[in-house]
């Protein structure tokens, strides 16, 4: 006898895009608030501090406004930004004994304020929490406000591989406040940008043509420009996680992930100094590439996208490419392997073709690689970073 069981779990979120969420008359975060009163515990990333030193303070004093229909649970929680939050487990007890001490539900929630690790790891650490607790993002980077923070995706880096440990948990909401862009390091406000090219040259050719019109502004860091960029980018991923058929990745299609395999194995090549905006750039550039080889892209294309990236100041090389192991394997071959076993069954690829277009490939031979590296090599050697 079989009894087949099938189950829809509906999830809705708004992502919200503003400026200054917690000024005293912003009401975008108690807006997406579902519970009367809501109970909220806040983890802030350390990055922000420096440059944002009365955040803890105006937390406060948005939630003591608004007294009548939310807790504020705990004093602000600071915990580290970067990479380094995300290679520790760390975290997970953190979060776990203070919403044990508070007596969190899944009534509850966690808000979490800052970059793309933190988001990650926090709310990793959230989702395990009496199975999830309730978690509005408040991305604070290009990376994290076009890309992750808007996603369903959270995770750490483990045993050398990045997200080895995650879940699929989609907030309660996320809000976009542009104002935190302003204070980033130059390197992280371009960094984001190669997630607006990663969809881009696989979704919308027009898009393409934006970024590589606009590419003086954005490097000069005009505010409009960069939330023109935040905005339409991230409406690509959520169109896609809703329309795409398989949020949750059961499949082995990641058509999201263009030039990650190269990305992930070389941020952790790199021991995470590159910028993961930095990786996906060089592993597009990789990816397209093997897409002339494949016969998915012209030159012309190829050139078009690349020569528009490097104008945005995202580097294309970088000199980990050439390690080999002791049988003269491209290190970063491993990242083929770890991108399968993370997928589940078949290999497969998403990469562009044509610009604006995308195609899965099940199949990526050693040999376009190896061609890649070098004609990247060789542009890095004769100026073209």
């Amino acid at each position: 006898m079989t009894y087949h069981q099938k189950i829809s779990v509906p999830f809705e979120y708004d992502v919200v895009f503003t400026k200054h969420v917690f000024a005293p008359q912003n009401d975008s975060l108690a807006g997406v608030l579902k519970t009367d009163p809501a109970r909220l515990v806040f983890f802030v990333d350390d990055g922000l501090l420096p440059h944002w030193p009365g955040l803890g303070e105006n937390i406060a004093a948005w939630c003591d406004a608004r007294a009548d229909s939310i807790e504020l649970a705990a004093e602000v929680q600071v915990v580290p930004g970067g990479e380094k939050i995300k290679n520790s487990i760390d975290i997970l007890d953190r979060v776990g004994k203070l919403a044990g001490d508070l007596g969190l539900d899944r009534h509850s929630y966690a808000v979490i304020v800052g970059g793309g690790a933190v988001l990650d790891a926090v709310g990793f650490a959230v989702a395990t929490v009496h199975r999830g607790l309730r978690q509005v993002r408040i991305p604070t980077t290009v990376l994290s406000q076009d890309d992750s923070g808007v996603g369903v995706k959270n995770g750490l880096n483990r045993f050398g591989m990045k997200n080895f440990y995650g879940t699929f948990a989609p907030p309660a909401a996320v809000i976009n406040d542009t104002e935190f862009l302003k204070t980033l390091e130059l390197r992280d406000w371009l960094a984001g940008i190669a997630e607006a090219f990663k969809v881009a040259i696989i979704k919308d050719r027009p898009f393409l043509d934006f970024l590589a019109e606009n590419a003086e502004l954005l490097v000069s860091r005009d505010q409009e420009a960069m939330e023109e960029v935040v905005r339409r980018t991230a409406t690509l991923h959520l169109d896609h996680i809703r329309s795409g058929g398989d949020a949750f990745e059961a499949g082995s299609s990641r058509p999201l992930d263009f030039g990650h395999w190269v990305a992930h194995r070389l941020e952790a090549m790199t021991d995470y100094e590159l910028r993961h905006g930095e990786a996906v750039a060089i592993g597009m550039a990789v990816d397209m590439h093997c897409a002339v080889d494949l016969g998915l892209l012209t030159e012309s294309e190829r050139d078009f996208a690349i020569s528009a990236i490097r104008a945005m100041g995202l580097p294309l090389w970088h000199e980990a490419m050439l390690r080999r192991d002791c049988d003269g394997e491209l290190e970063l071959m491993v990242g083929l392997a770890q991108f399968r076993e993370h997928l589940g069954g078949e290999l497969t690829l998403a990469m562009p073709n044509g610009l604006g277009q995308q195609v899965d490939i099940s199949d990526l031979p050693r040999a376009f690689i190896e061609k890649a590296i070098e004609a990247l090599r060789a542009a890095a050697a004769g100026g073209d970073r």
